[in-house]
């Protein structure tokens, strides 16, 4: 193997495990994602089930009726919490995304470039043995000749 083809492949290995390290950040942003998905998804059910049982009830007291609007209230601020902290993680799972998408595509380039200087290599070291196989007939004949 060539020196150029060494270095290439010193800085693909390098390249390779950036990428793997950039790809598993986006893989824990996108299940961060996923949770908090989840966490919106119950507090959105348990807010309509909680919303349903208060229109099910005929009569109950104006206090009762007070406390229950207010508990809706801090269900729908902490409903609106919860959807900023949903975007907050997908612009993140976004932003991780895309450095892994880099990093990948730097990667690809390299291992086509290296690729390449292995196919270069092959090449060079076949036309070598060619060469020598070619020139084994010649030695031979010279050989030969002085034996007479």
């Amino acid at each position: 193997m060539r020196r150029k083809t060494r270095k290439i492949g010193k800085v693909a290995s390098l390249a390779a495990s950036e990428e793997r390290r950039f790809g598993e950040q986006a893989g824990r942003s996108q299940q961060q994602l996923n949770s908090q998905l989840e966490r919106l998804g119950e507090l959105n059910a348990y807010r309509h089930n909680y919303a349903q049982k208060g229109t099910q009830t005929t009569a109950i007291s104006a206090a009762h009726w007070k406390d229950y609007q207010g508990f809706l209230r801090r269900l729908d601020t902490a409903l609106q919490a919860q959807q900023q902290i949903v975007r907050d993680c997908e612009q993140n799972a976004e932003s991780h995304r895309q450095r892994w998408l880099v990093k990948r595509r730097k990667l690809e380039s390299l291992e086509r470039v290296l690729d390449k200087c292995k196919q270069q290599d092959n090449a060079l070291q076949d036309r070598k043995e060619q060469k020598s196989l070619d020139d084994i007939p010649n030695s031979q004949a010279g050989y030969f000749e002085r034996d007479d």
